[in-house]
């Protein structure tokens, strides 16, 4: 488990969390009004939610988010492998998944009141007592498993679309080569796919094609940039792998609605409510 706290607005994107067989469970003590999380490349939840709420991201999806306002919350990282065995040991079937969907809230008092017991723990090293935090913990993992148990969706894949180790590889690739790019036919090759196939199977899985991946990429990546008052927009686009600032322009108000000069006029006047 982890506790974590942004006191600043406006954070912006996460860090790819990986790829693991497991959930990460969030506990939120605070209200978040600009949130959108993303599984698989494409955005999956876009809507603000309440303090006390939980969430669950799964991290076989590649889950990362934007944070728009202060963040308090718990973490509890949470093996499939764990959720099944725990279910048998209680006499059931063995559970595959837990039935949330991605960016799904709910307010739960049981999950609550574990959070709020492993708080003072966490804080103060001296009081920190392990049977207890892993009794606790075995706690919510029993109670996940009885409450929220689902069968298994591993196995279920849609016919066209990229197996998932395809579409971790093709993000990470493109991660990495966010501002000099990269060719599909290198993406294709690194999967085993021809040009074709991997076009169409990423877009099938992602709802987009790798171009249009990369461009909201660069976007998410310009947003950051653009938080910085000194930097001017042709820099941005510059430092984010746009061509020029005519082409930022261009891709930035198709995806976000607006122009870069007024997104960044909205961030001051944002400061100047802060500041007064």
């Amino acid at each position: 488990m982890t506790e974590l706290r942004i006191d600043k607005t406006s954070y912006g994107m996460t860090s790819p969390m990986g790829s693991d067989d497991a959930y990460l469970v969030c506990l939120n003590f605070r209200m978040q009004t600009a949130h959108e999380l993303w599984c698989d490349g494409r955005s999956v939840c876009s809507m603000a939610y309440e303090a006390g709420t939980t969430y669950l991201l799964d991290l076989r999806r590649d889950p990362f988010a934007y944070i728009g306002d202060p963040l308090h919350s718990l973490y509890f990282y949470m093996p499939r492998r764990a959720i099944g065995e725990v279910s048998e040991d209680l006499g059931g079937s063995s559970v595959g998944d837990i039935a949330l969907q991605p960016g799904e809230c709910i307010e739960d008092s049981i999950i609550m009141s574990i959070g709020q017991a492993l708080l003072p723990i966490l804080r103060n090293p001296s009081t920190f007592h392990q049977p207890l935090v892993d009794h606790l913990l075995q706690g919510l993992c029993a109670y996940l498993a009885s409450n929220f148990g689902g069968p298994s969706t591993a196995s279920s894949m849609v016919k066209g679309t990229l197996a998932p180790w395809q579409q971790r590889l093709v993000t990470q690739m493109m991660r990495e080569r966010l501002f000099e790019g990269i060719s599909v036919a290198e993406l294709a090759e690194a999967c085993g796919l021809s040009a074709g196939a991997l076009v169409r199977g990423f877009k099938k899985s992602t709802g987009v094609p790798p171009h249009q991946w990369l461009l909201s990429r660069r976007v998410d990546l310009a947003l950051e940039l653009m938080a910085d008052p000194d930097a001017s927009l042709a820099d941005v686009a510059f430092d984010a792998g746009f061509s020029d600032q005519s082409h930022f322009s261009r891709v930035f108000t198709q995806k976000m609605g607006v122009t870069p000069g007024l997104w960044r006029k909205s961030l001051a006047f944002g400061r100047k409510v802060e500041a007064a």
